[in-house]
């Protein structure tokens, strides 16, 4: 979710609303696999589908619905998408609402619908995966694997994008920096300065997508 938050808006920034969101979700697509890979056995098959399939039925409709927005307006759902997504993490809130089936098939939809529309899937899952008490450990891996399938569902229906060999390298060092950091610095640490810069580029995003 880190990644989504900080990278979204510098990226819509700069490539636009409809590649900026193809390159997020292409580069978060690659995330999740290395992370997948790293403790694939804690996945929970069972909840990552439960999740899965209301967004993959979802996900093509809400491409066709957002491609008939102008994309100013593009441009202004996705800086606000970024601020609610901060806040939220932020706050710590909860939804009693997301629990069971029905929760499953809320957090899919609104999940994939973040995710088309600011390539912010991961903190309508991540509320249903707290409110649903997972195990700490299979929180992380269950999640990577349902952002691999609505990942590529969202590519699908969006279009790969080009490959833009400065944001490969840029993630590539960015893992290894990470991988690096992680061993050094508390979380408690790490978790405002992103969430500070999440609010910056959203932020951002809007003031350049208002109709001054």
């Amino acid at each position: 979710m880190g990644f989504g938050l900080l990278c979204a808006p510098l990226l819509i920034q700069t490539y636009g609303p409809r590649e900026g969101i193809q390159q997020v979700v292409f580069l978060s697509l690659i995330l999740n696999v290395v992370f997948l890979a790293q403790a694939f056995r804690q996945a929970r098959v069972k909840d990552a589908l439960g999740l899965l399939v209301p967004s993959w039925l979802v996900t093509p409709l809400l491409v066709l619905l957002f491609q008939k927005l102008s994309p100013q307006v593009l441009i202004l759902t996705a800086g606000s998408l970024t601020l609610a997504s901060a806040a939220v993490l932020a706050l710590g809130l909860t939804v009693t609402m997301l629990k069971g089936l029905p929760g499953a098939v809320l957090a899919g939809v609104v999940s994939a619908a973040m995710n088309v529309a600011g390539g912010l899937a991961g903190p309508a899952v991540a509320m249903y995966a707290v409110n649903a008490a997972w195990p700490a450990e299979s929180v992380r891996p269950t999640l990577q694997l349902y952002g691999i399938g609505l990942n590529l569902m969202t590519l699908l229906s969006l279009g790969v994008p080009a490959l833009r060999w400065p944001l490969l390298v840029g993630l590539a060092g960015g893992l290894v920096i990470g991988s690096v950091g992680a061993r050094r610095m508390p979380a408690t640490r790490i978790r405002p300065v992103i969430l500070s810069l999440a609010v910056a580029g959203g932020v951002l995003v809007i003031v350049r997508g208002w109709p001054w």
